[in-house]
């Protein structure tokens, strides 16, 4: 008598079995294929990614104000821009870009009747240099944007001389002086140094008659 009775779990299709797994039998279930794709998309990933995140932190720097030494936030209190000069009054040196002494002595604008008012910078000139030094004073810019021509000269100084030079100017009434051109000129050597600047001028007061 045959026995046709089979032990569970010992059936089979007639086909060799294997583990489940991958196709070519990499622990974990993942294929080389899938691992290689996963690898040389990291590989191409990270780079872009930091790039980016440098990328995005120029724009930030650059646009955004961001925190701390860097830059400045919403509603911080400005900074003055390097290189500034606050504006010349009474006492001041005109030049300090020079080694010569440009004392502001005097600034006066007086109202008078009339459609023009008269305008005078005094200026105190001191030749402490070792070569023939000029100074002199141009142009006054006007808050409303006009010009006004005018040219008061020192002419040539040898060292340690003195001069006081007086620049006047007739401007539009009402009218505020907020720069003047001055220009210094430094002999030497056979050649001639030029330093020109447009000065901005502190609050000039009105004085009546």
């Amino acid at each position: 008598m045959t026995d046709d009775s089979t032990t569970p779990g010992d059936e089979t299709d007639g086909t060799n079995s294997r583990p489940t797994g991958s196709d070519d039998g990499t622990p974990g279930g993942i294929s080389k294929r899938t691992l290689i794709r996963l690898l040389v998309g990291f590989g191409i990933g990270i780079p872009i990614l930091v790039e980016g995140l440098t990328f995005l932190g120029l724009l930030r720097n650059q646009f955004g104000g961001a925190d701390g030494d860097g830059g400045s936030t919403d509603g911080g209190t400005a900074t003055d821009t390097p290189g500034a000069v606050d504006p010349v009054g009474v006492g001041d040196d005109v030049l300090p870009e020079t080694d010569r002494t440009e004392r502001l002595a005097s600034a006066v604008l007086r109202e008078v009747d009339g459609d023009r008012w008269p305008l005078s910078l005094t200026v105190d000139v001191r030749n402490t240099g070792e070569t023939d030094y000029e100074f002199q004073l141009l142009a006054v810019h006007l808050d409303d944007g006009r010009t006004v021509a005018g040219r008061a000269s020192t002419d040539r100084l040898a060292p340690g001389e003195h001069r006081t030079v007086t620049a006047e100017w007739s401007i539009p009434a009402g009218s505020t002086p907020r720069a003047v051109e001055a220009v210094a000129l430094v002999y030497g050597g056979g050649s001639v140094e030029t330093v020109e600047r447009r000065v901005e001028l502190a609050k000039v007061p009105v004085r009546g008659g």
